[in-house]
């Protein structure tokens, strides 16, 4: 079970890596966005096993029987250093929610995964927006052009690698994704908690007056 939950989890970050690069390409967006949740859903589930403390203490147990002394201790400080490497991801649930004439924006989610990535940024945050139009004009909305600030005073402007579910909102529409931020200094997921979010507003698409900016502040 163990093994097979390793290659899971291997096969599940390959996935995640594939599934922003559907994302950033046009023709294989719609593909992306299928696989992108999907594939980061299985590796926080093979983290979160591979790292769980009942795995933990049957992976010392089987080494205390199988190894001598000298190995054992061996044994229990590398289990010790991989459940400190595999704890990269932390999901925290919010309650934030604003009525805007009549257009209702909810953050519920806001996910934190120490990684390091290819531009050299240490770790991404994924705000979960959901944005439902019940007014009864076509609205515009930039979330994924928006700026988030963290408690730890590292101010980010929003990814191009975001989820595409923003922009011009028809009347009646309700749409959600998730707004990339790369943290630039990271040293643990539990460094971030608390961030800030703002973005921009136009309660009428066809008028360029009335802009409203939303700011969210979420603690967790």
């Amino acid at each position: 079970m163990v093994l097979f939950m390793g290659f899971l989890t291997i096969f599940s970050v390959l996935g995640l890596i594939v599934g922003v690069i559907f994302l950033i390409v046009k023709k294989t967006r719609g593909k992306g966005k299928i696989l992108t949740p999907i594939a980061f859903v299985l590796a926080v589930i093979g983290f979160w096993y591979m790292g769980s403390p009942v795995h933990n203490e049957q992976s010392g147990v089987n080494n205390q029987e199988t190894s001598p002394p000298l190995a054992d201790t061996t044994s229990v400080d590398t289990n010790e250093d991989e459940k400190e490497n595999l704890d990269d991801t932390i999901n925290h649930k919010v309650d934030w929610s604003v009525n805007k004439d009549n257009v209702r924006f909810i953050i519920d989610q806001v996910s934190i995964v120490k990684q390091e990535l290819e531009s050299g940024d240490q770790g991404m945050i994924g705000v979960h927006i959901i944005i439902d139009n019940k007014s009864n004009k076509d609205i515009s909305t930039y979330p994924t052009q928006g700026t988030l600030l963290t408690n730890t005073r590292e101010q980010i402007k929003a990814s191009v690698h975001s989820e595409n579910f923003d922009g011009e909102i028809m009347s009646g529409a309700k749409t959600d994704g998730f707004v990339l931020f790369p943290v630039q200094k990271l040293s643990k997921p539990e460094d971030i908690n608390s961030v800030r979010v703002k973005w921009d507003f136009w309660p009428d698409k066809n008028t360029s007056e009335g802009l409203k900016e939303l700011d969210a502040q979420l603690s967790f």
